[in-house]
């Protein structure tokens, strides 16, 4: 797994990290909706226009807008948020995409259920009718299967 250059390991503690960025996604898409609907002031304000017809003599028109200095602040905040959800998103689909690569399907289904759902073990087991320390070991197991796997390739 790379992301920006950085090498990561696809480990538990990353996988975990999939229901805080769920989080993180619904408060970011909160703080976007919020910026949007604020009521920025309106003020009088002049620009240059010409006239429609020759000469197209230049003069200045009075019009209204939203407080510039404001309105700046809030798109730059909008596209922080909206650059931050791409990253979320981002890790989010690189912990499903590897879900998803798990062959076999019962692994697959302990791992959806504990990962992207955020399920407890007693939960898994008993919808997997499994004992909740088969679920502990078949999920210990896997990565321990998969870092001796990746200590081979080296």
């Amino acid at each position: 797994m790379e992301m920006e250059g950085i090498q990561y390991r696809m480990d538990k503690h990353y996988l975990m990290e999939y229901q805080k960025l769920k989080r993180e996604q619904a408060l970011l898409l909160r703080r976007i909706k919020t910026l949007q609907a604020k009521d920025v002031p309106i003020v009088a304000g002049k620009v240059k226009a010409s006239l429609r017809d020759f000469p197209y003599t230049e003069h200045r028109v009075s019009v209204q807008m939203h407080e510039p200095v404001e309105a700046d602040r809030i798109n730059r905040m909008i596209k922080i948020y909206k650059e931050r959800q791409k990253k979320v998103e981002q890790q989010m689909l690189e912990i499903e995409t590897f879900i998803d690569g798990i062959e076999d399907a019962e692994m697959r289904q302990i791992f959806e259920l504990r990962f992207i759902e955020g399920q407890k073990q007693e939960q898994i087991a008993e919808v997997m009718h499994l004992e909740r320390s088969s679920v502990s070991r078949k999920i210990s197991a896997y990565f321990q299967l998969s870092h001796n796997s990746q200590k081979s390739m080296l």
